[in-house]
């Protein structure tokens, strides 16, 4: 008998800001394989509703609905699912910030009420896209 792979809580998401998540459990022998398995199952665009299907081999499935998200725009982050909140991988097209509301509301504070150059434009362009990404998921 062989021993049961591990099971992995993946977060799939569309684009980092307003995006759309969905979460599935994928069992696989790594949480890079569980990561791949979904971003491989995901259609590489929309259909023509402006959907993203996500079919997975063993039958579970999910709609993302994308808002103005070009190209493959997606990404997975990858938990252990006895422990949820450790992130044992990230894959995708850009970071992925996994943050529940109630830490999210947390940080918020702190990100708005950070220094920030007002010399550096690319630096307060970064940090307000932290802090609207952040916003969003403390909601």
């Amino acid at each position: 008998m062989e021993p049961d792979m591990p099971v992995f809580i993946v977060t799939l998401s569309e684009r980092q800001l307003l995006s759309d998540r969905v979460n599935f459990h994928v069992e696989a022998e790594t949480a890079e394989a569980a990561g791949q398995l979904v971003l491989d199952a995901t259609a590489d665009e929309p259909n023509e509703s402006g959907l993203r299907p996500v079919r997975l081999p063993d039958g579970q499935n999910a709609v993302l609905e994308p808002d103005d998200v070009d190209g493959n725009e997606v990404s997975v982050s990858v938990r252990p699912v006895d422990h949820p909140d450790a992130v044992a991988t990230q894959i995708g097209a850009c970071w992925h910030l996994d943050l529940s509301a109630p830490e999210a509301r947390r940080l918020l504070p702190v990100l708005t009420g950070a220094v920030v150059d007002e010399d550096d434009p690319v630096t307060r362009a970064l940090c307000a896209r932290l802090a609207r990404q952040v916003a969003n998921l403390a909601q």
